[in-house]
């Protein structure tokens, strides 16, 4: 039952999202257009729910040439888009393709996902989402893969509307608090 009032709430919530920040998704296009050309969003294959594969949906922050750098191939628009998590706006349509949910463990590319065998099956037993409590537990500071899964499974394990909810509310918090951190320093 709780699988379902989620689903709504995902819909609901993906849908003012995308209708609140219409004018802003709008001149972040137009930037990255501009400045970088095209494609302004970038996709790339996800494992998903069930290991079903999806494309995911990003603003592209990375210029487009063969540099294996991720730090040398990052635009400067997209580090501020990164900064700000904006990059992940085009995630709610995801969302809307029932590909994600808005709270979930971060879908991993394939090559990555390789790495955790032990842990995939569990990983896709409920949809990814574009946020976790492995995104609002984070400090900054590089983690390894494990940390992450850890954080990731520990989420499944106590999956819950009320998990769901504190994930989802603290979300912005964290978001405020590190553009307040990265600002003072």
């Amino acid at each position: 039952m709780h699988k379902k009032f989620i689903r709504f709430f995902d819909i609901v919530i993906s849908i003012f999202v995308l209708i609140i920040l219409f004018p802003l998704i709008f001149l972040i296009s137009i930037f990255i257009f501009l400045f970088d050309g095209m494609p302004v969003i970038f996709k790339q294959n996800r494992i998903g729910y069930c290991g079903k594969k999806f494309k995911i949906f990003k603003f592209r922050t990375m210029k487009n040439n063969s540099l294996k750098n991720e730090k040398l191939r990052l635009t400067y628009f997209g580090k501020i888009l990164r900064k700000l998590s904006l990059d992940e706006i085009p995630q709610f349509i995801n969302v809307l393709q029932k590909d994600m949910s808005i709270v979930g463990p971060r879908p991993l590319p394939e090559m990555v996902e390789k790495k955790i065998k032990k842990l995939k099956k569990k990983r896709r037993s409920v949809l990814p989402g574009i946020t976790g409590l492995s995104q609002i537990n984070y400090t900054g500071k590089f983690r390894k893969l494990e940390d992450k899964v850890k954080l990731d499974i520990n989420f499944i394990e106590n999956y819950s509307l009320y998990n769901y909810f504190k994930i989802l509310i603290n979300t912005p918090i964290i978001l405020i608090i590190r553009l307040l951190k990265n600002k003072s320093s």
